[in-house]
């Protein structure tokens, strides 16, 4: 079976960026597991996995404008350290989720910390940097019926034309 929208695929796959540093990788664990085109993956990996199939085994890149954007200097600013204080202790390299409202968050890095002033990075922490994937198709199945409706809803993907009203 290849890939396809809304297949599930299984795949090991191991992340360097483009300074020949591993990121992640699934090697030694469980393979990830996701719905092909659903939205969990990258658009320009998923475009990249899309036909292969069982067995397959390749190396993708992918640059920045296909993958976390480039960085943006817009994106650091300097928070009262007191904004902090539901979070406990603070070190540098800390992801902190702000809630901006009622159904939208930000995330930051922290990346400075000084005695009245947090210096944040709402940047993704592989902006600007390539990626590069090596991956192994481990399987590709049809999704469940919890599965589908996890990720699609309780709507059918496809309705038959002589079932629309």
């Amino acid at each position: 079976m290849i890939i396809d929208d809304h297949r599930i695929v299984l795949m090991h796959y191991q992340l360097d960026n483009g300074f020949g540093e591993m990121v992640d990788t699934s090697l030694g664990g469980l393979p990830l597991t996701y719905m092909h085109n659903a939205g969990a993956l990258l658009p320009a990996l998923e475009r990249e996995l899309t036909g292969r199939q069982k067995g397959d085994e390749f190396e993708v890149a992918i640059y920045p404008e296909d993958g976390y954007g480039y960085r943006d200097e817009s994106l650091i600013s300097k928070i009262p350290r007191t904004a902090f204080a539901d979070v406990g202790e603070l070190h540098v390299g800390m992801r902190v989720r702000d809630k901006r409202s009622d159904d939208e968050t930000a995330l930051f890095t922290v990346v400075v910390i000084g005695e009245d002033e947090v210096t944040v990075d709402a940047n993704h922490p592989l902006a600007g940097q390539a990626l590069h994937f090596r991956i192994v198709v481990v399987d590709v199945r049809e999704p469940t019926e919890k599965e589908r409706i996890e990720h699609l809803g309780d709507a059918d993907p496809w309705t038959p034309p002589w079932l629309v009203d």
